[in-house]
């Protein structure tokens, strides 16, 4: 074990996050490992007294104040209903996010029959 303390580098994350789009985590959060994250930017608010983080579509610059991720995920993979459309960027980022949202769905699902 002698052999391996200083010769190689015990920490491989430096490698592994400049493959990875650039994601902006605040602290205390939870690991952000949705492919969403790298669809939009968080903007601060900061309002009398609190901070208030809003998410900005990168390809609409629509605003969310309010849903998370999950609205997020649903105004990309142009859900009908309570969240405006975005028609703005390339088929393959509207499948990847149909798929991601049926995903979730079908876990949600597992979980309630697990119960």
């Amino acid at each position: 074990m002698s052999s391996h303390d200083g010769s190689t580098p015990s920490n491989d994350s430096s490698t592994a996050q400049s493959s990875q789009p650039s994601i902006s985590m605040s602290s205390g959060s939870r690991g952000r490992t949705d492919l969403a994250w790298g669809q939009c930017r968080e903007a601060l608010e900061l309002s009398v007294g609190y901070k208030k983080t809003k998410l900005v579509c990168l390809y609409c610059a629509k605003v969310f104040a309010g849903g998370g991720i999950n609205r997020f995920k649903q105004h990309l993979a142009r859900a009908n209903g309570e969240v405006e459309q975005c028609h703005k960027y390339s088929p393959d980022v509207l499948h990847q996010m149909l798929l991601n949202l049926k995903g979730n769905a079908a876990k949600k699902k597992e979980l309630e029959k697990c119960k």
